[in-house]
């Protein structure tokens, strides 16, 4: 490293652009970020009906209890903007990475409904504002090198989802109880994410848009079409990582083991689509790759909700993983790419919506299964998903 990069590492004020090749490279480092945050989460979720089991839970109280996770996740997006304006995006993921790794240990060891919603808040809380840094760290890094990483950076997530859904469905055929079995992954993730974090480089000063807010980032009106396009796709994957466990258990008498494999393969095919998300926009379109994927969506639910075994139970989640796949990282190259607001603003505002679907979607789900059954319950976000379908538009906007 020469003296004039030092200086201005160093000093924090000039502008630091690394090389964008080799292993260590900065877009390289922010797939890690992406996938050890979704590790981390996809521990948790196919233990879900383990923990309600446990608990002694009714579908509506688990839905409460869920509850919580989405909720929280309102409290990081409400702060994160100004806290990345403030700190940075680098400085921020180090931070909330950190915590996060710490917070997801607790939803394990829950005794009881309230316990749990209190330890999902926190781990959400955490959870949100490590998003909203990295999704802002990746587009900063796509604008300094100009090239796209936005999909293929979700795809390492989705890449992180399944590795955690395998990871946690073996573990639990183990006979390995919730708690321990969390605790573990924090203790090995931790120091991980702290080494990511700290080998990001600083890529100068933040793009401010003409406009701050000092509290939470709702959507502008600018905003608002393209928000509700991720409020339906958000849905689906969040309804089928709440609650698709409880289903495949409940319904079609699947095993742990059976639940995490599942759920994997939805997390697979999420990473095949954003992989595939980047080439595919640049030849197609957003607008076009978002319709055409929103149709699998649609096809996918169809597929779950009428299925009679495991086989057709897992080509609904693979086609509702690849049929979600591209939709949220399309929507947050559109938001960062609008100028009236600064991008972590846009962002926040983004995601803001976006977890409101995650509060939304599981807990309807969740009431209506308790009187209707989980069948019914989970057709219920089909109208969302068929709205997200036709706003699509939204994505050439801006």
């Amino acid at each position: 490293m020469t003296d004039e990069t030092g200086e201005a590492i160093a000093a924090n004020r000039e502008e630091f652009v690394p090389s964008d090749r080799g292993f260590l490279s900065p877009a390289h480092l922010i797939m890690a970020v992406f996938f050890v945050q979704a590790l981390i989460l996809a521990n948790w979720l196919p233990r879900i009906p383990d923990v309600e089991t446990a608990l002694g839970l009714g579908h509506g109280d688990l839905a409460l209890a869920l509850a919580g996770l989405p909720l929280g996740m309102f409290l990081g997006i409400g702060v994160s903007g100004p806290v990345i304006e403030w700190l940075g995006p680098r400085r921020t993921i180090l931070l909330s990475i950190s915590a996060l790794c710490v917070s997801a240990v607790f939803p394990g060891w829950a005794p009881n409904a309230v316990s749990l919603f209190v330890a999902l808040f926190v781990m959400g809380a955490t959870f949100a504002l490590t998003d909203v840094a990295m999704n802002v760290e990746a587009a900063r890094i796509e604008t300094t090198f100009g090239r796209r990483i936005m999909s293929t950076c979700h795809g390492f997530w989705s890449v992180g989802s399944m590795v955690g859904s395998l990871m946690s469905g073996g573990i639990a055929e183990l006979g390995v109880a919730t708690g321990p079995h969390l605790a573990i992954v924090a203790v090995a993730s931790l120091p991980i994410g702290i080494l990511i974090a700290r080998a990001l480089p600083r890529l100068g000063p933040m793009v401010e848009g003409p406009e701050r807010r000092p509290a939470f980032a709702l959507p502008s009106l600018s905003l608002l079409g393209l928000c509700f396009f991720v409020f339906g796709m958000v849905m689906v994957e969040q309804v089928s990582r709440n609650w698709g466990g409880v289903f495949l258990r409940d319904i079609l008498g699947a095993s742990p083991g059976t639940i995490g494999l599942t759920i994997g393969m939805l997390a697979l095919f999420m990473a095949i689509g954003r992989f595939l998300g980047d080439p595919l926009s640049d030849r197609f379109g957003g607008v076009v790759l978002a319709r055409s994927f929103g149709i699998m969506a649609v096809a996918g639910i169809v597929l779950t909700v009428t299925a009679d075994g495991i086989g057709q139970a897992m080509a609904g989640f693979i086609a509702m993983g690849l049929g979600v796949s591209v939709g949220f990282p399309l929507a947050i190259r559109a938001a960062t790419a609008r100028t009236d607001r600064s991008p972590a603003t846009n962002v926040a505002a983004l995601a803001f919506f976006a977890y409101s679907s995650s509060l939304v979607g599981p807990m309807m789900v969740g009431f209506t299964s308790e009187g209707m059954g989980l069948r019914i319950g989970f057709a219920t976000i089909l109208p969302l998903v068929v709205l997200s379908t036709l706003l699509a538009g939204q994505l050439r906007r801006g």
